[in-house]
């Protein structure tokens, strides 16, 4: 259903502010579909990732990755911060939407042209002249995003999840096969570049399909003040945030090569397939049910809690286990090229309780519109990050990945802090649904690294072990999960009695 604007005064949304059985199913089905659409994304991008990271050198990945660190700052600057209006708006005029639109397009466009004249300065002061022409394509990258990011946002207001699915199946599909076919034209880093110009320009395409609104002139000034504040800093913080998340790129590029950006940047991706694929569908559809909460505490708690302790039942033992296969498992699938991030996928396994608790403030704080809170976590956080890279950097790759994971659990708990001063959500809502999962997860984590150093060397392949307690850890973690949760517990019998209600005939 796409949602008329034509009258500026009607509220655009009469859905129920309590998480009742109403919100409860469009949640979960939006989560449903935002699995599906994580699940086929990451069969795809997976193997375009495998593909480009044997045909490509470290050095030409570790390139791009500090291209993409300036751009993304770029993208959260000209179009993250503006679209979060609608997500939070209580009701959605058409001066709103006009305005969204047309401020994200100036900015983006302006954008583009600063990283066109200032790209040579950027990249000249980390020493990285190769960078330069890249970093130019990838601005005019941002105009492209803009034109469709107002149409995805008012599109999943609407829990709109399944359009989203079906979208960034279709343009990750088209974006990565480009992809493949440059690298293997001989284009090297510039692959990645068609890869993000075909990707944005399918995604736009579909979003303008999806929601079939026409952005109009309905814009003034009154309404670009009513929304800047907001808009702005919630910019300032994903700036901040992608600045905390790219420093470690910038700084390794800085102070070693861009080798060793590659062998991270592989590593980190890696890790971000996990992330994605089990919390970042529970964090994306947060926004929206949080949202609709913002007013009453009580129900708002309920809808976090049961959100969280769902993430933490996936996210808990994919990062665990894959921590304890990743050194066997990362040269086998990319490349021996590849060993060192193995290594060091194994030690940012250790940050799995940050990983989920990061997940859900940024949609928690931003429901509540306290901008000002998630700038000041993001700003901490790209200092310490800085300091603890460049500290550890001299000493190699590993030292920085054991810096990243002592920086996380340092930073934990004035987080938690940080979100019950804001909020009212206190640390022991978010750490009692991960203690049950996290039990489990190490208890399945260490019979695996068992399973697997016995029958190892039983094998010419690793591939075939690691596939073996894969299996084996999967109904391992589910039967300890069961004994230890009563979330699980609950939930499982939540399930078997839907099922038993529809019958056998439906």
């Amino acid at each position: 259903m796409v949602t008329d604007l034509k009258n500026p005064e009607e509220p655009q949304d009469d859905n129920p502010r309590r998480y009742d059985a109403t919100l409860r199913r469009k949640t979960r089905r939006s989560v449903g579909w935002t699995l599906l659409r994580v699940a086929s994304d990451q069969v795809f991008a997976f193997i375009v990732f495998v593909i480009l990271a044997r045909l490509l050198s470290p050095a030409e990945i570790g390139a791009f990755a500090i291209a993409q660190a300036f751009a993304e700052i770029g993208r959260a600057v000209a179009i993250s911060g503006m679209v979060q209006n609608i997500v939070r708006a209580k009701r959605v005029t058409r001066a709103l939407a006009d305005t969204v639109f047309w401020t994200n397009m100036a900015m983006s466009t302006m954008l583009a042209l600063v990283l066109l004249g200032l790209a040579p300065l950027l990249t000249g002061l980390i020493g990285q002249p190769s960078v330069t022409a890249p970093l130019q394509a990838l601005g005019f990258a941002l105009p492209l995003a803009a034109l469709g990011a107002t149409h995805l946002s008012l599109r999943l207001r609407e829990f709109g999840h399944k359009t989203l699915a079906i979208r960034s199946a279709v343009a990750h599909s088209v974006g990565g096969a480009a992809a493949v076919a440059a690298a293997f034209a001989g284009w090297g880093l510039w692959s990645l570049v068609v890869q993000r110009f075909v990707t944005e320009a399918v995604n736009t395409l579909m979003s303008w399909q999806a929601y079939r609104w026409m952005p109009g002139g309905n814009v003034s000034w009154e309404q670009v003040r009513a929304i800047w504040h907001f808009g702005f800093n919630i910019a300032l913080t994903q700036v901040v945030n992608r600045l905390s998340r790219r420093a470690t790129d910038i700084v390794l590029g800085t102070m070693i090569d861009t080798a060793a950006v590659g062998i991270n940047r592989i590593a980190r991706r890696t890790t971000d397939l996990i992330l994605t694929g089990t919390t970042s569908p529970f964090a994306m559809v947060a926004n929206q049910t949080l949202a609709r909460l913002q007013s009453d505490h009580e129900e708002l708690v309920k809808a976090y809690r049961g959100l969280a302790s769902k993430s933490a039942m996936l996210a808990l033992p994919a990062y665990i286990g894959f921590g304890v296969l990743a050194p066997d498992a990362v040269p086998a699938i990319f490349g021996d090229k590849w060993a060192v991030s193995g290594q060091i996928v194994q030690i940012f396994a250790l940050m799995a309780i940050p990983y989920v608790a990061n997940s859900f403030t940024g949609p928690l704080l931003m429901t509540l519109g306290k901008a000002n809170t998630l700038r000041t976590l993001a700003i901490a956080q790209v200092i310490s990050t800085t300091v603890f890279v460049a500290a550890a950097a001299p000493f190699g790759l590993i030292a920085v990945a054991w810096a990243l994971v002592l920086r996380g659990y340092l930073a934990l708990p004035f987080q938690l802090w940080m979100v019950r001063r804001a909020s009212g959500v206190t640390p022991r809502h978010m750490l009692s649904v991960m203690t049950a999962p996290f039990l489990a997860s190490l208890i399945m984590g260490a019979l695996v690294w068992l399973l697997l150093s016995s029958i190892r060397a039983d094998f010419t392949t690793v591939l075939v072990p690691i596939l073996i307690c894969v299996a084996a850890g999967l109904p391992i973690y589910t039967l300890l999960l069961y004994a230890f949760s009563a979330d699980a517990r609950k939930l499982v019998h939540h399930r078997l009695k839907a099922l038993r209600r529809r019958g056998p005939g439906h």
